[in-house]
């Protein structure tokens, strides 16, 4: 089937998954080069009392990329971490409006933090900053991470698109996927 024969909405996952392939490959590739860097510190100051200089610094910015590159993917595959404490009595379209509330609400927080990493990174730019230990400047990571929370914040839009138009699912509560077999907990 080419291209042409597909519906629009599944060209257009089709063309989005090298996206999150690579955010995939950039979020473990930093996930091993902290461990590495941690693992080569620790033999460093504890068998050649030689640590690395910097790691402590140089993990704190590799973390910051996991999370972000991390913010997408969790985002437009719906895994978030929620409390579904109210869920089972929240029924029909009001969980539809919580849904889509919760998207509208995600979207703007995100692209508030995305909008705070531009200005943090123009003025540490301008003001010349660097890290303490290296002497590294920030500015080009908080950008990556600006933009990275702004590819979250159009999943976001897209995914509220979706909602409104009936081709994104409404979320059930996983209380209810496992009444008839609580075999089937995603805890288990």
């Amino acid at each position: 089937m080419s291209d042409q024969d597909m519906p629009a909405a599944e060209a257009g996952a089709r063309q989005a998954n090298w996206v999150f392939s690579a955010l995939k490959l950039v979020a473990a590739i930093m996930i091993f080069a902290m461990a590495a860097l941690t693992f080569a510190d620790v033999i460093g100051r504890y068998v050649f009392s030689a640590p690395i200089q910097g790691t402590f610094e140089l993990v704190g910015l590799l973390l910051g990329v996991v999370t972000f590159a991390a913010l997408p993917l969790v985002t437009h595959s719906r895994t978030h971490i929620t409390v579904d404490l109210f869920d089972s009595f929240i029924r029909g379209k009001f969980r539809f409006v919580q849904q889509f509330a919760t998207l509208v609400g995600s979207a703007c927080v995100i692209a508030f933090i995305a909008e705070r990493l531009i200005s943090a990174g123009i003025d540490e730019a301008e003001a010349n900053f660097v890290t303490e230990d290296l002497g590294l400047s920030r500015a080009p990571l908080l950008y990556g991470l600006s933009g990275l929370s702004m590819i979250t914040v159009i999943i976001l839009l897209i995914m509220m698109w979706q909602m409104a138009t009936g081709r994104l699912a409404i979320k059930q509560p996983d209380i209810d996927r496992i009444k008839d077999s609580p075999d089937d907990h995603p805890a288990l």
